[in-house]
């Protein structure tokens, strides 16, 4: 009676075991679909004139609680990150895309004037820390977590009367124009409290840059 009972159960378990592998597959493709086109908004600029092909871009980026005002040449502003992906598995594991802003710049759309004329560059993460995707980076191979380190960029004209947001997504940065509302200011909305006192990784990575003199 005992053998008959193994015999009707062995089959049945592994059935269960088989559907609910079939159902995880499932569902762990449909999370990686949805985090591979997740996006997020990284940056947001808006541009006010100050001469011909010149620019003051007002910037806000990381908690979007300062702008930052630089001068720019040119027809369209460039922002500059560095990006670090992981592999399909460490994806399903909740592993996002890293990155950091690096740096902002003017673009002229004639490739002459390109060539020529004057531009500025402004570095947005210019002190020195611990790099911790370059770390990763130096150990590729099938147990790596890393894909690949690589830099991603875009541009659009520099329009006054503009909001710019630059978001970043799995592969790389976007950027969507919308009309400017009335009120001056960032206009994302903010789901953080700024000002607050830096945390253990933010004190940790301050403790180890390099100190001057």
């Amino acid at each position: 009676m005992v053998g008959m009972r193994r015999l009707i159960l062995f089959p049945l378990t592994g059935l269960g075991l088989t559907l609910a592998v079939s159902a995880l597959l499932l569902v762990s493709n449909l999370y990686t679909y949805e985090r591979l086109t997740d996006e997020a908004p990284i940056a947001e600029l808006r541009f006010l004139p100050r001469g011909p092909q010149r620019y003051e871009a007002r910037i806000a980026w990381g908690d979007f609680c300062e702008e930052h005002r630089f001068l720019l040449d040119g027809d369209a502003f460039r922002l500059d990150a560095r990006f670090l992906k992981w592999r399909p598995w460490a994806n399903l594991l909740g592993f996002d895309a890293l990155y950091r802003i690096e740096r902002l710049g003017g673009r002229y759309n004639n490739v002459a004037q390109e060539n020529q004329a004057p531009r500025r560059f402004f570095a947005l993460n210019p002190e020195p820390q611990p790099d911790l995707p370059a770390v990763l980076a130096r150990f590729p191979g099938v147990l790596s977590p890393v894909d690949t380190l690589y830099g991603s960029s875009v541009y659009a004209d520099m329009q006054p009367g503009y909001v710019y947001r630059v978001y970043r997504a799995q592969s790389g940065l976007l950027v969507r124009k919308l009309p400017a509302p009335d009120t001056p200011g960032i206009t994302i909305d903010i789901r953080r409290a700024c000002s607050k006192p830096a945390g253990f990784w933010q004190r940790l990575g301050a403790w180890l840059r390099p100190r001057s003199g």
